[in-house]
Formats: C-alpha cells, structure tokens, sequence
C-alpha cells in the first residue's frame, strides 16, 4: 500500500503543535514571553532553558 502526500499533509502540519510547550513550570523555553505569567525563561545545569520562578534553585524531571 502506497502512502500518499495527501495523507502525510495533516501530520506534517500538526506536528508543531504537537510539540509547543504550554508554558508551565519546567517546559521548554527561548525566550520569557514562552513562559505563563510568574514564570521566566532560566538556564538550568544541564544547558536547557526551561520555565521557572527565577528565584532560587529549581529542580525539573525530564523524561529522556
């Protein structure tokens, strides 16, 4: 069975928004405005910029 272009244009197209973070505590981020109100975009330890409170030490579980 051939899979046609046709058929793999909605994926395609859904793909992005499949993967957009919500802008919770820990999800991904490049910039604050990614973030929900009272969050901002931080660095973390291991080079990943991720939402958090900007005060203190966060800790985030990331699934690998």
């Amino acid at each position: 069975m051939k899979i046609t272009r046709r058929f793999l244009l909605p994926f395609v197209i859904a793909l992005p928004l499949l993967t957009c973070s919500s802008g919770d505590e820990c999800e991904t981020c490049t910039q604050d405005t990614d973030c929900k109100a009272g969050f901002v975009c931080s660095r973390f330890s291991d080079g990943s910029q991720r939402c958090g409170t900007g005060t203190g030490a966060s800790t985030c579980r990331v699934r690998n």
